[in-house]
């Protein structure tokens, strides 16, 4: 225990002496009309949360283990530092989508290739229904990772939600006796809640889509690894229900509305509830909230279509207030 709580705190620190490094060396998101925020601010924290997570997590495994991460883990590892790589370029240089889209996919690839010859045990089925299972999974990354990416917006409400997940994660791990994993979720979980103060209530610095693609390809992950070795296979899609709802509704409402869906945008919930007058700080905590419900819910020994009732009931709740507010405050298109 004393080993991974030393981990911890090692990667804590590496994420603030790189957060404080990249808040000095000041690559500013400058606010456009879509923007959240109104003034210049560094962004690039996310550099801290990945490097911290990825340094430190192999030493980890060496010192508490033994030996370095397998091919199960490497391949992860791998991926979410590509994927990190060329989000920090993104912010950078700002890339066509197709090209984003295109590195998500090698990633999830990555990411699948490492749990399918490493990993947990694969279903015993057919091969058909298999190649089916696989690709609910590659899309379930891409979409994850993309979905955490559009969310990060306002203040906190990103790497709060994260920071939540990966907590619930480790703890569920570490019941099942998964070390490694259990070690990645709380690693990643210091990384995360030692960028939060740079971040929330009042931004200092941004994650950029390093942070938020980095670390939602690792939530996604362990989603994945959660649905083979848990009894709770559905818990990720449950913490994350509410982040997932709103791009869901956000992405849908755009495609029937005919708009561009690769377009930057201010018309997610979360925005609306902010542009509609709600405060920032309790929009991002009414998130946080529904992190914690999923949580909850999932765990309950009910039946799969009541639980589902419970996690929905809130978002659709909120998708009503939210909306009522938008068109009372006559936002004008979204």
């Amino acid at each position: 225990m004393i080993p991974l709580i030393i981990c911890c705190l090692s990667a804590a620190g590496i994420s603030v002496a790189l957060i404080f490094h990249m808040i000095r060396v000041g690559v500013m998101d400058v606010p456009g009309h879509r923007s959240s925020h109104t003034r210049p601010t560094p962004k690039g924290g996310g550099i801290g949360i990945v490097v911290g997570f990825l340094l430190v997590f192999p030493i980890s495994q060496l010192w508490t283990q033994g030996d370095l991460p397998g091919i199960s883990l490497l391949l992860p590892l791998l991926a979410i530092a590509l994927l990190a790589l060329f989000s920090w370029l993104d912010d950078i240089h700002s890339y066509r989508a197709s090209l984003k889209l295109g590195v998500q996919g090698i990633a999830a690839l990555m990411v699948l290739t490492g749990m399918a010859f490493g990993g947990q045990a694969l279903p015993d089925v057919s091969l058909p229904l298999l190649a089916c299972l696989l690709g609910i999974g590659f899309c379930w990354l891409v979409y994850v990772t993309n979905a955490l990416n559009f969310i990060d917006g306002i203040n906190g409400l990103a790497s709060g939600s994260m920071a939540l997940s990966a907590l619930i994660m480790a703890w569920l791990f570490d019941q099942v006796g998964q070390a490694g994993l259990t070690h990645a979720a709380l690693i990643l979980t210091a990384c995360l809640i030692a960028f939060l103060p740079f971040n929330f209530p009042k931004a200092r610095i941004f994650m950029g889509d390093v942070g938020s693609q980095g670390a939602g390809l690792a939530l996604s992950w362990f989603g994945l690894e959660a649905a083979l070795a848990t009894s709770h296979p559905l818990i990720m899609p449950f913490l994350l229900c509410g982040i997932l709802f709103d791009v869901a509704f956000t992405l849908i409402r755009r495609a029937i509305a005919g708009d561009a869906l690769a377009q930057a945008h201010r018309s997610h919930l979360y925005q609306l509830a902010t542009r509609a007058g709600m405060s920032p700080v309790l929009v991002t905590l009414i998130y946080w909230l529904f992190v914690i419900w999923g949580g909850f819910v999932c765990m309950q020994p009910l039946p799969l279509g009541a639980r589902l009732a419970l996690l929905l009931t809130p978002q659709i709740l909120w998708m009503a207030l939210v909306t009522s507010r938008a068109r009372n405050a006559a936002l004008g298109k979204w």
